[in-house]
């Protein structure tokens, strides 16, 4: 296990991303790790299919924002992944071509900066019409989407729909979008295309804001030694800091995926990852992660 210790920005100056979020409601201690303490330990998985299966989707991200750029797409990797990442966005300009009048922000950074509240989201593209009604898209390129009540559960859900509404004005026709206007679509390139459309509204804004508020209210008020690990040892398997909780022999062949993962590695009631991804530079070089828990 290899990594580095950087400078962390203090908590109270952070804007907290869906992936920090997440990473506190379910290991606080990894929490801890990563944003109090700094450690970062980057790498790609063990696994020549996983790390496949990433470096894709980091490509199709890319030729996605190539494209609602008014670009060319362009074409990345060897042929093989040419020929798949190509089909990729044939699905995709036939899902979604640009049209006239439309606004087209990929790869779009907001920041709320609020005293009792500080966020940022990272969107893969938000489209706005010329009537001011916007769509949040993320792309996934996961074999087994998670099912619709996880996604609009999952903490990447709350906070891209809340943080558009409540700090994207600058993006907005009128100066401000109406969450009963918003909505977020997860769409995957696989198996022909699949959309999952979660509308947003202006009562589930109100409540995402009192939920989120308190969330960050109690992070800010745990002290250093207020972290503790998580319980569960499926989570472990996964994490990067395996070792430095669990000591060499911790850093085991991980759990075989079956039909289905990762639900079918979950018991019931326990949520999937949903998040790809944190903004550059909020960690001062955070590696990427995944994010997908509901808000307590």
């Amino acid at each position: 296990m290899t990594g580095s210790v950087a400078q962390p920005i203090p908590l109270h100056e952070r804007h907290f991303s869906a992936l920090a979020l997440r990473l506190y409601a379910e290991c606080p201690l990894r929490f801890r790790r990563r944003y109090v303490d700094g450690l970062a330990i980057p790498g790609l998985p063990d696994d020549p299919e996983e790390r496949r299966a990433m470096l894709q989707g980091e490509r199709f991200h890319l030729m996605a924002r190539r494209y609602y750029s008014g670009l060319e797409p362009g074409t990345l990797g060897a042929p093989a992944d040419r020929a798949e990442l190509e089909d990729w966005m044939q699905k995709l300009v036939r899902y979604l071509p640009r049209r006239p009048g439309y606004a087209y922000y990929p790869e779009l950074e907001l920041r709320l900066s609020e005293p009792a509240l500080r966020l940022v989201a990272r969107f893969d593209l938000v489209v706005v019409a010329p009537d001011g009604e916007a769509t949040i898209y993320d792309w996934k390129t996961l074999r087994h989407m998670p099912p619709r009540a996880k996604l609009e559960a999952a903490f990447q859900t709350t906070v891209y729909r809340y943080v558009l509404c409540a700090a994207g004005g600058a993006y907005a026709p009128g100066g401000a979008f109406d969450p009963d206007r918003v909505s977020m679509v997860y769409w995957n390139p696989l198996r022909g295309g699949r959309e999952e459309r979660l509308p947003y509204s202006a009562a589930r804004f109100r409540e995402d804001g009192r939920r989120l508020r308190q969330l960050v209210a109690q992070i800010l008020a745990t002290p250093p030694d207020g972290f503790p690990p998580t319980g569960d040892p499926r989570l472990c398997a996964r994490c990067e800091y395996r070792q430095l909780c669990h000591g060499p022999l911790a850093d085991r062949p991980l759990p075989e995926p079956g039909d289905g993962w990762p639900e079918a590695a979950l018991e019931p009631g326990q949520e999937v990852p949903v998040e790809d991804e944190e903004p550059a530079g909020a960690f001062d070089a955070d590696p990427d992660g995944l994010a997908g828990l509901p808000l307590p």
